[in-house]
């Protein structure tokens, strides 16, 4: 055990090393010359799985666990730091130089070479065994995909780098969407076909993709396109697996989509061997529970966010004052654990409630009123709201609007995200007094070191 203890941790070394020197340029990595190489790397079933959960590992990083949540929330309508001082990203005057913002870029950009690595690597390997080399390939496609999937809906068109080769990379142009879109439904399809369609490679743990992970990201990808049929029916693919995949029902601190290795969990990303996440522990703290002073952040409309009795409010956000007693409204709680024991979560990145909502959208525009009314009730009962009656198909598309907001808030970007694709942004932005709103502003800047170190690689338009 010790033995295997050390060669995961040399090979994880050799991944996160690799990643690090990748921010000077834009995949610029050089293997260094004390790491494993490749062809040790790849040479065995046990440490190309090695490398694979290597990728995952360096994926716990400020980016992952907070900037994905915290950074959209505050340029859509969502977040609002609890000082209520307005910052770069709540007014979405985002500078070139922000530093968060530049190293969102950077860490989406090293998974992806690593992804890139672990595809390489394999490829050139004669020594695995054929059927885990399949699933291996299909693991780093499905990361590349996520990846991919936030960098052209953060940033637009972006480089779409598929090598480890830096004369490849290190000039590489943007893209457009359409062509990131395009590999990212590429990368998903062969994901969909050779990952596994359970956790027991994972002992059970939640923790790595599966078939269903694929189709999740399928689901929310052709949703994003308005490709109804296909998002519906990737949705109902995943929902239909009821022996593995069931709503949380009764939510309490116990009880949540949040849990490690629970029934409506799809993806988690553990954290190496604590028992708490990030997210629970520094991302969204909890105020003091007697003085309710503290916290991180408010959500900016939560007074009026919730129907009466919305389990939601009751359970996932909590009461906060300021440092004179003053109720400032409500926070985001969904992680209880702030460094203790119990209960023990996982930062959860697909849950079966988003494909719910993804199918409830895409049959309102394929026209099946009571198929969305049923998964939009599945939603709503859960939260211990009434179910709807409403039939007409703009007032469905509002209420899913809702409830995708009253659900997914503080989660990966969802809120802001929604209020792009469905061409909201401008309406929803434009009348809140302290944000600067432009129609650019729905892009991030590509950091200033990026564009520095590549000169075929543009600025988004409004920014200088």
């Amino acid at each position: 055990m010790k033995n295997n203890s050390i060669k995961y941790t040399y090979i994880f070394s050799f991944f996160l090393l690799m990643g690090l020197t990748s921010c000077e340029s834009l995949l610029e990595v050089e293997l260094p010359s004390n790491e494993l190489s490749s062809a040790t790397v790849f040479g065995s079933d046990a440490t190309a799985e090695a490398a694979v959960n290597g990728i995952y590992q360096s994926m716990v990083t400020t980016t992952y666990y907070s900037a994905l949540h915290t950074i959209p929330g505050q340029t859509s309508d969502e977040l609002l730091p609890v000082s209520l001082i307005e910052n770069v990203y709540t007014t979405n005057e985002i500078p070139i130089t922000d530093g968060s913002n530049g190293t969102m870029w950077t860490e989406l950009y090293k998974t992806i070479y690593n992804t890139n690595a672990v595809v390489e690597g394999i490829a050139a390997s004669k020594t695995l065994t054929a059927a885990k080399a399949t699933r291996f390939v299909a693991e780093a496609k499905f990361l590349r995909a996520f990846c991919y999937f936030y960098l052209t809906n953060l940033y637009g068109d972006v480089p779409l780098v598929l090598t480890t080769n830096v004369d490849q990379s290190a000039l590489a142009p943007r893209n457009t969407q359409t062509e990131v879109y395009n590999q990212i439904i590429a990368d998903l399809q062969v994901a969909d076909a050779d990952l596994p369609v359970n956790y027991s490679n994972y002992s059970t743990q939640r923790i790595r993709a599966t078939k269903w992970a694929a189709e999740t990201l399928l689901a929310r990808v052709n949703l994003y396109l308005g490709k109804w049929t296909e998002a519906s029916t990737y949705a109902t693919s995943v929902i239909s697996q009821s022996g593995t995949y069931k709503m949380i029902t009764g939510l309490t601190a116990t009880n949540s989509p949040f849990i490690a290795d629970n029934t409506e969990s799809i993806w988690q990303i553990p954290y190496f061997n604590t028992a708490y996440t990030y997210e629970g522990g520094a991302t969204f703290t909890a105020p003091n529970a007697t003085t309710q002073i503290g916290g991180t952040f408010i959500l900016r409309n939560g007074t009026t966010l919730f129907e009466t009795g919305d389990a939601r409010k009751t359970n996932w956000t909590v009461d906060i004052k300021s440092s004179a007693g003053v109720y400032l409204g409500i926070g985001p709680r969904k992680y209880k654990n702030s460094y203790l024991t119990t209960p023990v979560e996982r930062s959860t990145v697909l849950r079966l409630a988003e494909l719910y909502l993804i199918r409830a959208e895409a049959r309102v525009k394929l026209n099946n009123i009571t198929g969305a009314q049923e998964d939009i009730n599945v939603i709503r009962n859960r939260a211990l709201l009434g179910s709807t009656t409403l039939t007409d198909p703009n007032q469905l598309l509002d209420l899913i609007a809702l409830e995708r907001q009253r659900e997914l808030f503080g989660e990966f970007g969802h809120r802001w995200f929604d209020l792009k694709r469905t061409g909201k942004a401008n309406d929803v932005l434009d009348v809140i007094p302290a944000k600067i709103w432009s129609t650019t502003d729905s892009l991030y800047p590509i950091p200033e070191t990026a564009t520095q170190s590549n000169p075929f690689l543009t600025q988004n338009e409004g920014y200088y």
